[in-house]
């Protein structure tokens, strides 16, 4: 009686065996995904930047109005209500000082307005309920002391003729007065702060 014998293909008879996976195709796609992580990071930072400055953009044009509400309030306090009687004289109910401070940042912002704990009690602040936003400002004199204003310590607007006059008689000269330096502090939404400068003559 015969007997079958089977027979089994010696190895590599029909191709190779298994290859072990060395790990590389991981290793890139983890290399990719860095990379887009990175990108999704730096998109999301892109759109934060541009909102933010479209903000601080729109919160710039919302104080135009409260910084001339201000500048309009010292106008009427310094020569058209004359609340401002005697300009020779601090007057810190109206935000007043007859000379500068001497003590501006280097933006030549006062002090009183970088810190507000500086800033006089029971000056006048302006608040706009519609924008949220307050106005702080201060009036200071072109003069280095208080006192009468002269040329020689308050820089003062040039003299002007007078446009009209007597024939053969020199024209009278209109009296030199010294300038005002005014500056705005506007407080908005977000702790946002705007400064604004304004000269009055």
């Amino acid at each position: 009686m015969e007997q079958a014998v089977k027979s089994f293909p010696t190895p590599g008879a029909f191709g190779r065996g298994p290859v072990h996976q060395r790990g590389v195709v991981l290793f890139v796609a983890l290399i990719v995904m860095v990379a887009l992580s990175l990108a999704g990071v730096a998109l999301i930072r892109s759109v934060d930047t541009a909102t933010l400055v479209a903000g601080n953009l729109a919160f710039r044009q919302g104080a135009v109005p409260v910084v001339n509400a201000a500048v309009e309030k010292a106008n009427v306090d310094l020569f058209e209500s004359k609340n401002i009687a005697d300009t020779t004289a601090d007057n810190t109910a109206f935000n007043y000082y007859a000379s500068w401070r001497n003590d501006d940042n280097a933006l030549g912002v006062p002090k009183a307005l970088t810190d507000t704990s500086s800033y006089p009690a029971g000056a006048s602040v302006i608040t706009d309920a519609a924008s949220g936003m307050t106005a702080r400002y201060v009036i200071e004199r072109s003069c280095t002391v208080p006192g009468t204003a002269s040329a020689g310590i308050c820089d003062m607007m040039a003299p002007k003729l007078a446009p009209g006059g007597t024939a053969g008689k020199n024209p009278w000269q209109l009296p030199r007065i010294p300038f005002y330096r005014t500056t705005i502090r506007i407080d908005g939404p977000r702790d946002t702060v705007v400064y604004a400068q304004a000269t009055l003559r």
